[in-house]
């Protein structure tokens, strides 16, 4: 009898630890062509698990920038909602994936009145030639020289976005293309890691969502873990842009 009932509780032991579903090891989120994506645009991220019949939950996904999301299979379809730079990440059973990085245009018919708008905002926001001083990396109280001249494109005038008025990295990367193609320099303001990050120098926006990149071929930046504003031209890296470092000051 007590044989029996040993063979009946290993039985169930077996078929309790048979059926019980695998562990999620590892999820990947890719791609196929990321480099002409307008708002409103259906973007495919496919979704990679190990193991790979195992079901992710449309809740483990997070997108940095408005859109709507739904969960087909093993593809994630995204619809951007704003332009802008998008990381798309899943987390599920404490495994995390790959940042996802992708960047979103206006539509062409919005981005004509955008880049127009644009402009005008630049005729209104010339340099004043009365501006606060801010702490540069030496520790000295003097501001940078500006110029009010706009036709100028000396690295030592920052002519359309002012020391007081600087531009923040959502509306640098928004305006991007228009900042690259004006081939002026800018001001710009965003916070700098502590440390170097893998992919390079960069800086973020105020609550960290999203960054831009930075190139330093003078090495003037020797600080980090702080806000930062930087005077610089504007370039396409990739799907994205960077800021090529002129002037560098720790705030």
């Amino acid at each position: 009898m007590k044989r029996k009932q040993i063979m009946s509780l290993l039985l169930g032991a077996m078929l309790l630890f048979g059926c019980s579903s695998p562990s999620l090891e590892s999820i990947r989120l890719s791609v196929e062509d990321a480099k002409e994506i307008e708002v409103g645009d259906t973007v495919e991220v496919e979704v990679e698990t190990d193991p790979s019949d195992f079901e992710l939950d449309k809740e483990s996904f997070r997108v940095t920038k408005k859109a709507d999301l739904s969960l087909k299979e093993n593809t994630l379809l995204v619809v951007p909602q704003t332009a802008g730079e998008y990381q798309v990440t899943a987390s599920q059973d404490d495994v995390t994936s790959n940042t996802l990085r992708f960047t979103v245009k206006e539509k062409e018919n919005k981005k004509e009145d955008t880049m127009e708008d644009a402009k005008e905002d630049v005729e209104e926001k010339t340099e004043s030639s009365q501006q606060n001083p801010v702490k540069d990396v030496q520790g000295s109280n003097n501001a940078p020289e500006t110029s009010s001249d706009s036709n100028s494109s000396s690295s030592d005038n920052a002519i359309s976005w002012s020391q007081s008025d600087p531009l923040s990295v959502d509306e640098t990367l928004q305006y991007g293309d228009l900042l690259q193609k004006s081939g002026q320099s800018v001001w710009l303001q965003g916070d700098l890691p502590q440390a170097m990050t893998s992919g390079g120098m960069i800086l973020y926006n105020g609550d960290h969502s999203t960054f831009i990149s930075i190139e330093d071929p003078m090495h003037l930046i020797d600080f980090g873990g702080t806000n930062a504003m930087i005077v610089g031209k504007i370039k396409q890296q990739g799907s994205s842009y960077c800021v090529v470092v002129e002037k560098a000051y720790a705030l």
